[in-house]
């Protein structure tokens, strides 16, 4: 049995627990966070929260590691910090047992796929990136490293989804559209044509409202 390091402790962590929990392939499950808060309580369980951790020189068996934040950038700038801190972490990639996921899609280290969420064929998942409850991911898409879905987000086929870019909760992406880096669909939105980078779009169809900067927040 393995162990793994859940860095973060808000409701996306929650998420994550909650499918190593019905997984059971890792012994020990811990939390690492800058925040005050000294326990995660789930499940009537009380979960130690550290501000940091060390892997043991003498320690065979690996340790691995999942970075549970929602927000793209800063999931971006904590992979930087605890690879540096932590060379010998291995990122977990994170598959729901209730996610459909086809023999011919590729999901990279660090990766997470919540709930009920469904990944066609020839499709590739960046490092780090998330792909939401009940997503549905058609054939052939490609997601860069650190880009997301809210949950229900549904995609036509062969979707490009840029670094750093998010589509919100509930949105639809028609085939063939290019969504470029650092950009994000708002809410309920339909995409229909190609996405700038640095730039805000939402609505139906969705149109560009602003630009934006890397690092903004979103969620």
């Amino acid at each position: 049995m393995k162990k793994i390091v859940i860095f973060g402790t808000g409701g996306h962590a929650k998420v994550i627990l909650s499918e190593l929990l019905k997984q059971k392939k890792y012994k020990e499950i811990i939390f690492v966070s800058k925040e005050k808060k000294k326990y995660l309580y789930f499940n009537k369980k009380k979960y130690k929260i550290f501000n940091n951790f060390k892997i043991k020189s003498g320690d065979k068996s690996k340790v691995y590691g999942v970075i549970a934040i929602g927000d793209n950038y800063l999931r971006y700038k904590l992979y930087r910090k605890y690879s540096k801190i932590y060379p010998k972490l291995v990122w977990a990639t994170i598959k729901s047992k209730d996610a459909i996921v086809n023999k011919n899609v590729k999901l990279s280290a660090g990766s997470m796929v919540i709930t009920g969420s469904i990944i066609n064929a020839g499709s590739i998942i960046g490092k780090h990136c998330i792909i939401n409850t009940k997503s549905s991911i058609d054939h052939d898409n490609i997601f860069s490293d650190f880009s997301s879905t809210g949950p229900g987000v549904i995609t036509g086929g062969k979707v490009k989804v840029g670094k750093l870019s998010h589509i919100g909760i509930g949105s639809a992406v028609c085939q063939n559209v290019d969504i470029a880096n650092n950009t994000i669909i708002g809410g309920k939105s339909f995409v229909n044509k190609n996405c700038e980078k640095n730039s805000v779009y939402f609505g139906t169809p969705a149109k560009k409202r602003k630009n934006r900067k890397i690092g903004a927040k979103y969620l």
